[in-house]
């Protein structure tokens, strides 16, 4: 407890003391890779051999308080005086009702607004499907991405 009483005193005092950021600054990306590595794959399949959807969603949930570690980042400190938790979900748009336990899956996130004590992280989510042609002897091209969006709102604590 008194670490983080003293780490409470490395927050900025005020709006000017804080380095200007970008979106970009909080740009991230991240390779699930369910098609490359069966061993993991085993760990996100339902008994229907489906992608359980809520080990997607822990999975977002890491990756949105990363997302805003990145944008919060004081070089000077070994740790964050800050405390991030999900405060909301606000929206899910999904392009089709399940994934591929075949095929890897991309995340990739950024900080889009900020604000006193509460930040919003974008995050997108991209499966590329690429399939055989049976007895053919070649790969079709691949498919466009199935891109499906999130929206997170992240509380600050300090």
């Amino acid at each position: 407890m008194e670490e983080r009483k003293l780490l409470h005193s490395f927050l900025a005092k005020s709006q000017k003391e804080l380095p200007p950021r970008r979106m970009k600054d909080s740009y991230i990306e991240v390779l699930l890779p369910l098609g490359s590595e069966p061993e993991l794959r085993e760990k996100y399949l339902t008994v229907q051999n489906t992608v359980r959807f809520g080990r997607i969603l822990e999975d977002l949930d890491s990756l949105g308080v990363l997302v805003c570690y990145m944008h919060t980042k004081n070089d000077s400190l070994k740790m964050s005086p800050l405390s991030i938790v999900t405060a909301l979900v606000d929206k899910i748009d999904m392009c089709k009702k399940s994934l591929s336990p075949e095929q890897d899956i991309k995340f990739s996130g950024h900080v889009s607004w900020v604000g006193k004590s509460s930040m919003e992280v974008k995050m997108q989510m991209f499966q590329t499907i690429c399939s055989s042609t049976a007895g053919l002897g070649f790969e079709s091209p691949c498919l466009l991405p199935d891109i499906h969006s999130f929206n997170f709102h992240l509380a600050i604590t300090y």
